[in-house]
């Protein structure tokens, strides 16, 4: 598959997502809380409609300066709609491969982007170069291939899974990129490296169960047209997983475990 046949599969198609607008940096990106303080110069990669983005520009305070990039603008285009008032605050289109600025950062933060890349050794290698001395680069990403359900979620939902699963693979994405992060991150020079388990666990106990679980019914309804599209499901069986996969969560669904790995280094200082 060509790299623009992987780019127009990770294109995030714009519709209003509820799981992700309701992320903070609280419940979606908890490795960074022990960064963030006044005055920190951060670049948010992948930042999506911004809502993670603005969170790390609200701990940042207006001393600080929060960059976020995305490469579809129509992305951009929501979150400098919805976040731009905020002060230190700006967003602007900019590929992962190619993005340049003069600036280095104190954090360059990337969560649940480079699943979405063919190439995320090239994708770290930019990153890098973006980082200050003595700054770090924080990646946040799954291990789609060991996700767990208690109980297990309708068959229809198990069919939609694995057709996603594969149609990723076919693009060239590692459904398991969270347990290859470490490697790639010492492949790309990186030798003071953190790992540390995030896993979303979200239990019918919860109040944002509903919401929290219902991510793979979202990933039906935005994504699953692509993979209609592209002949890897029907129309029906679409259709037919996220119905089951709601009841499943109104009546028999317990707890979904997504596997997420935080993985960390720090840029070296020049001596």
């Amino acid at each position: 598959m060509t790299n623009q046949a992987a780019t127009e599969r990770a294109n995030m198609p714009a519709a209003h997502n509820p799981v992700i607008e309701r992320r903070t940096v609280d419940n979606a990106n908890r490795n960074l809380l022990k960064y963030l303080q006044p005055g920190l110069s951060v670049l948010d990669v992948g930042c999506g409609t911004g809502a993670i983005t603005r969170s790390i520009a609200e701990k940042v305070g207006p001393a600080g300066r929060v960059v976020g990039i995305d490469p579809n603008p129509a992305l951009i285009e929501q979150a400098t709609r919805n976040h731009i008032a905020l002060p230190g605050l700006s967003f602007r289109p900019g590929d992962v491969y190619t993005f340049d600025t003069d600036e280095q950062f104190d954090l360059v933060t990337c969560a649940r982007t480079l699943q979405w890349l063919a190439d995320p050794t090239a994708a770290l290698a930019n990153m890098k170069r973006l980082v200050k001395p003595g700054g770090c680069l924080a990646i946040l990403d799954f291990n789609h291939e060991k996700i767990s359900w208690q109980p297990e979620p309708p068959a229809s939902m198990k069919t939609f899974y694995a057709a996603f699963l594969q149609w990723r693979t076919d693009a060239g994405f590692d459904n398991a990129i969270a347990d290859h992060l470490e490697a790639l991150m010492r492949t790309v020079g990186f030798s003071d490296i953190r790992v540390e388990p995030q896993f979303e666990v979200t239990q019918r106990s919860e109040p944002s169960f509903a919401v929290d679980s219902r991510l793979w019914a979202v990933v039906a309804e935005l994504r699953g047209p692509q993979l209609v599209q592209a002949g890897y499901i029907t129309e029906a069986l679409r259709l037919q997983a996220i119905a089951d996969y709601d009841n499943w969560i109104a009546t028999t669904g317990e707890s979904m475990t997504v596997y997420m790995l935080a993985v960390e280094a720090t840029q070296p200082e020049i001596l």
